[in-house]
């Protein structure tokens, strides 16, 4: 019995490759994973609204806007924020993603621009605003208050 070479071919894959995942179910493709990166307590709520706007993803294109006009860009739309210390600095922000939930956006800007970001409620238990301080002003002040020498 002679076999051809493609059936032998196909054969010896068929033997050789169960256990390489060729022939199993691909997993479904998820432009976010909503969980990347953030900490299960940032801007932890139990109101669902808010975490269901959090936790949507989102195309972010922000080119060249400063720290505290970014609140104003289409993917932070829809919630009220109020800058509590402003920071030191005003740098310019430049965030070009394919896949990110708002969570992943605010805590990155928290991350990368020392902000500390509190969801405060209404009487009515609805998100008020989004609260940001900005640590590097108090920090700025206590290098200031260690280094002065008079």
């Amino acid at each position: 019995m002679k076999f051809s070479p493609v059936r032998t071919a196909a054969l010896l894959l068929a033997l050789a490759c169960p256990s390489c995942g060729i022939f199993e179910p691909k997993p479904k493709y998820k432009a976010v994973d909503p969980k990347a990166v953030v900490p299960p307590d940032f801007l932890f709520t139990r109101y669902a609204p808010l975490n269901a706007w959090l936790d949507t993803g989102m195309r972010v294109q922000i080119f060249d806007v400063p720290l505290t006009e970014v609140v104003n860009e289409p993917p932070l739309r829809g919630l009220n924020y109020r800058f509590i210390n402003l920071p030191v600095t005003n740098p310019t922000i430049f965030i070009d993603k394919i896949g990110m939930t708002r969570r992943q956006l605010l805590w990155a800007l928290s991350q990368d621009y020392q902000l500390h970001m509190t969801p405060v409620f209404g009487p009515d238990g609805r998100t008020a605003y989004l609260e940001l301080r900005s640590r590097e002003a108090t920090n700025a002040a206590k290098d200031r208050a260690t280094w002065t020498t008079d």
